[in-house]
């Protein structure tokens, strides 16, 4: 929309010069066609990611995502954007700076975790449980456990959600549970209810803000060996200089991690 206005809005300014005559402007760096170049040039394309959301059925995972599109975040949202396969995309507004965000949800007994990951590299996953369900806090943690072998917890963002925290008579897992296993695979923790919306706007701004934290980093240590600040890795190929680079940063914030709650959103 905001490009479809660009464009009208130049069109309109080499067209004012009905006469045929040639604008003094022209060809000149305040010309309408170089107007276009400049501001085009400008824009810059809308970083997307993908999340896939994880765990046992009748947890709540599509009524969370049907909560994301009501959120006071969301800049926009196009219905048509929805297809049949469980995906919806939104366009969250953040910190004056927007981003797009695709909600992958799959049911458990239709695709796997491993195929998940595997068809749509996720930049982060939410494994999502309830409460009141022992069964659905177990199939959490195996799918953790998982994520944790393939090293998919230290290299992107995982979210634990303890979901229908409403149903606060019915709780069977109690909230230093899931607390303690987020913490065990390096993980964000939340409890949320989609039913009264609880914590929701948290959860979705606090994925945004764990993507976009771990971006950041990853170009800050690519930056760093760019540079050659890193001597001890310049003869690694850059795959393995990163991994390397992450461990050396992980042992830099040791010291501050265990004052770091697995419930602050907000950073890593």
């Amino acid at each position: 929309m905001r490009q479809s206005f660009i464009k009208f809005y130049l069109g309109s300014t080499q067209n004012s010069n009905i006469s045929g005559e040639r604008s003094p402007f022209e060809g000149s760096c305040c010309s309408g066609q170089g107007g276009a170049e400049s501001t085009e040039s400008e824009i810059e394309e809308i970083p997307k990611y993908r999340v896939v959301l994880l765990g046992d059925s009748g947890v709540g995972k599509t009524a969370l995502v049907s909560q994301f599109m009501t959120s006071e975040y969301m800049n926009t949202y196009d219905a048509s954007l929805d297809d049949e396969f469980g995906e919806k995309t939104v366009s969250i507004l953040l910190d004056e700076e927007e981003s797009e965000m695709i909600f992958i949800d799959h049911p458990h007994i239709e695709m796997s975790v491993e195929n998940s990951l595997s068809t749509y590299e996720p930049h982060a996953c939410i494994v999502v449980y309830s409460i009141v369900s022992r069964t659905s806090f177990q199939m959490a943690e195996e799918i953790l456990n998982y994520l944790w072998r393939e090293h998919y917890t230290q290299e992107r963002s995982v979210i634990v959600v303890g979901n229908k925290s409403d149903l606060a008579r019915s709780r069977t897992i109690l909230s230093n549970e899931g607390k303690q296993l987020a913490t065990s695979r390096e993980c964000k923790f939340i409890e949320t209810s989609s039913g009264i919306k609880h914590n929701v706007d948290e959860l979705l701004v606090g994925v945004l803000k764990q993507i976009r934290l771990r971006e950041s980093r990853e170009k800050k240590l690519r930056r760093q060996c760019s540079k050659g600040k890193m001597s001890k890795l310049h003869a690694s190929k850059t795959a393995h200089s990163l991994n390397l680079a992450r461990e050396i940063l992980n042992k830099m914030c040791l010291k501050d991690s265990k004052s770091k709650s697995c419930e602050n959103l907000h950073v890593l």
